[in-house]
C-alpha cells in the first residue's frame, strides 16, 4: 500500500476535459459538442531501480535491486490540480490504483542521508538519485521499470550561464559580447583554477536537407571527447587561483561595462576572467586573461562566446594541447578533439527556435551529457534570462550543492541574468 504524503491522490475523481466540436455537415451546419470516448483508469506499478551507469554506487549501498524510499511528484499535465506527492516502497516500487486517463510529468528524487554517504567507497561524491519521465494513462503494460541516476557533487561546475546573443527591444542587430560562465566548486574542498580550459563544442541542432543530422553525428556523438575549435586557458602555474568549496568565478566574454554600447547589456568589470583573442580584443587591464588555446583564436575578434542554436559548454582540466586530434570538418574549419578524461563539465544547450526542421535527437554523447536544456530562444523576454543550474533543497556542512545528474534538461531552470550572484 502506498503512502500519500501531501494533497491526496483522489483515485475515482476523473479528470476534467475539454470538449470536442465536432461539425455535422449533414445537420443543417449545425455543431454539436461530442467528449472523447471513455478511457478508464489505469492501475500500474512502477519499479525504480539504479542506471546501469551507477551501480557500483547502488551496490555499495545494497539497493542493486531498488532504491527504497524515493519521493515522487505526480503532476497531470492538463489541468490545474496540485500536485500529487507519494513515498516508494522499500522496495522500490509505487503502485498507482485507478490512475485516471490522461499525460502526467513523473519526478522522483531519493537524496542520501550522511550515515548512508558514508557507505560510499572513496571517490564517489553521490548524494541522492532522481529521475524525470512523462508517463500517458491508460498505459499498456502493469509494471514500468524506471531508471534512476546518481547525482554527483563533482568538482567545479558550471552554475550559470548566458552566451548566446541578447537582442534589445528597437535594435535591429544582435550583440554578442556580454556573455558569460560562472563557475562554482561544489566540493568539499579548494580547487586550483589554474590552466583550465573552456569553450564551445560542436553542436547541430537541425536536421537540414543538405547538412543533415547524419553528417555529423560521428563528431557530435563522439564518445572520446567534445569537438572545439575555439577554447580558452586560463592563467596560473598550478596553484595561483584557488577556489574554495561554495566559491564562483565568472568568466566574461569582454570584462567591461557593455551597459554604455548595448541598452541590456551587463556590467562584467568585475569577472575573474576574460576570453582575450589578441590585440584586437578589448582588454580590461583589472582582469586576467584567458588566452585562445584552440585551432581558432577568436569569433569577431572578441574571443570566445556563443551561438544562438545548439551549443555545447564544456571545462576541461591542463592536458597536453599538443596531444589533441584535429580534424578539417563538413561544417568548416579545423577542429580539435578535447579528450574525454580530460573534461570537468559539459552542458548541452538546445534553442526553442523553431528553424522549421526536425531536431538532432542529441547534440552530444550521452557520456558527456544524456539531455539537451530546451528552454530559451528568440522571443524578447528570453534576453534578460540566462541558464541557472537547480539547488539542492539541502546543505553539506553548510554549504549551498548544486544539482549535477550529467543531465543538462533537469540541472538547469532559467533565471534573470545575474552573473555574481552565489552559488
Amino acid at each position: 500500500m502506498v503512502r500519500v504524503i501531501r494533497d491526496a491522490f483522489r483515485p475515482r475523481v476523473r479528470l476534467t476535459v475539454l470538449a470536442t466540436t465536432v461539425v455535422i455537415g449533414a445537420c443543417l451546419s449545425g455543431t454539436e459538442l461530442v467528449s472523447p470516448p471513455y478511457q478508464p483508469p489505469s492501475t500500474i506499478t512502477i519499479v525504480f531501480h539504479p542506471d546501469s551507469a551507477d551501480a557500483a554506487t547502488a551496490s555499495a549501498l545494497g539497493w542493486s535491486a531498488g532504491i527504497p524510499g524515493i519521493e515522487i511528484t505526480l503532476i497531470a499535465d492538463s489541468t490545474n490540480s496540485a500536485p500529487q506527492v507519494f513515498q516508494g516502497s522499500d522496495s522500490g516500487t509505487l503502485a498507482l490504483d485507478q490512475l485516471p486517463a490522461g499525460r502526467y510529468s513523473v519526478s522522483a528524487v531519493r537524496w542520501l542521508a550522511d550515515s548512508e554517504r558514508a557507505k560510499l567507497p572513496p571517490g564517489d561524491d553521490a548524494v541522492g538519485f532522481m529521475t524525470r519521465f512523462g508517463l500517458t494513462a491508460p498505459v499498456a503494460a502493469a509494471r514500468l521499470r524506471i531508471a534512476m541516476v546518481a547525482d554527483r557533487r563533482r568538482g567545479v561546475v558550471i552554475s550559470e550561464f548566458k552566451g548566446d546573443a541578447i537582442q534589445a527591444p528597437g535594435q535591429s542587430e544582435a550583440y554578442y559580447y556580454s556573455g558569460y560562465v560562472r563557475l562554482y566548486n561544489n566540493s568539499d574542498h579548494t580547487i586550483y583554477l589554474d590552466g583550465m580550459i573552456i569553450g564551445e563544442g560542436f553542436a547541430w541542432q537541425f536536421d537540414y536537407p543538405n547538412f543533415p543530422c547524419s553528417l555529423y553525428q560521428p563528431y557530435a556523438l563522439d564518445s572520446l571527447g567534445i569537438w572545439a575549435r575555439v577554447f580558452h586557458q586560463l592563467p596560473g602555474s598550478g596553484q595561483d587561483y584557488p577556489l574554495g568549496p561554495g566559491e564562483t568565478a565568472v568568466l566574461a566574454t569582454d570584462a567591461i561595462d557593455h551597459r554604455p554600447l548595448y541598452p541590456i547589456g551587463l556590467d562584467l568589470r568585475q569577472a575573474n576572467f576574460e576570453f582575450y583573442a589578441g590585440q584586437s580584443d578589448v582588454d580590461n587591464p583589472d582582469v586576467r586573461n584567458a588566452v585562445s588555446v584552440g585551432p581558432e583564436s577568436e569569433f569577431g575578434g572578441h574571443g570566445l562566446y556563443w551561438g544562438v542554436l545548439g551549443t555545447i559548454v564544456w571545462v576541461a582540466r591542463p592536458f597536453d594541447l599538443a596531444t589533441m586530434h584535429t580534424e578539417l570538418i563538413p561544417a568548416g574549419g579545423i577542429w580539435a578533439r578535447i579528450p574525454a578524461n580530460a573534461l570537468v563539465d559539459v552542458v548541452a544547450v538546445k534553442t526553442t527556435y523553431q528553424g522549421g526542421y526536425p531536431e538532432c535527437p542529441s547534440l552530444v554523447n550521452s557520456t558527456f551529457d544524456r539531455e539537451a536544456v530546451q528552454l530559451l530562444g528568440a522571443p524578447p523576454e528570453d534576453q534578460l534570462l540566462a541558464y541557472r543550474r537547480r539547488q539542492l533543497p539541502f546543505t553539506l556542512a553548510g554549504q549551498p550543492v548544486l544539482e549535477h545528474s550529467r543531465t543538462s534538461a533537469w540541472d538547469f531552470i532559467t533565471s534573470s541574468r545575474d552573473p555574481f550572484a552565489r552559488p
